[in-house]
């Protein structure tokens, strides 16, 4: 997985990583933005270029993964990340679904 990142870099805006890999039939581009890699990967606010580039590296597998699921063949546009990308799918049925009990104050009355 790691020989299909071809290259990434901070976009001129500072929002996030763009990089490229190698997939079915071409080059795909994909951009992270700064709130996703904040919200799903607890980058730091205010984090420099470099910074995001050292968590981007440092997850690496786990984006390149993620990548090669959400855009399998190459397409000529840029591919955008969101937060539930990186979401379990367990994790935001749990959450859906966790409500506080109604009746947790009955039964510690009792």
């Amino acid at each position: 997985m790691g020989s299909a990142l071809v290259w990434a870099a901070i976009p001129h805006n500072g929002d996030g990583v763009v990089f490229q890999v190698r997939v079915i039939r071409g080059l795909q581009r994909f951009h992270i933005p700064r709130r996703v890699l904040e919200e799903a990967f607890d980058l730091a606010p205010r984090a420099s270029d470099a910074g995001q580039l050292e968590l981007f590296y440092r997850h690496a597998t786990h984006i390149l993964s993620r990548a090669m699921r959400k855009r399998p063949i190459a397409g000529a546009d840029t591919a955008a990340f969101q937060t539930l990308d990186f979401t379990p799918v367990v994790e935001v049925a749990q959450a859906a679904t966790t409500l506080p009990s109604e009746t947790e104050g009955y039964l510690a009355s009792n």
